[in-house]
């Protein structure tokens, strides 16, 4: 059975930033399922086996 987990980047936030935190979910095994903009944020869904 799958586990999901949103990542919302804030307006203000710096794109490195969220771009390490991104590159921590990968590194624990979870793999961008969707992603999609909304304003300035940023919000990506990630998925994998639990």
């Amino acid at each position: 059975m799958p586990a999901y987990k949103f990542l919302k980047k804030g307006s203000f936030e710096k794109i490195d930033k969220f771009e390490k935190r991104v590159n921590d979910m990968a590194a624990q095994g979870w793999k961008v399922k969707s992603f999609t903009n909304y304003g300035a944020d940023l919000i990506i869904l990630f998925e994998r086996d639990r």
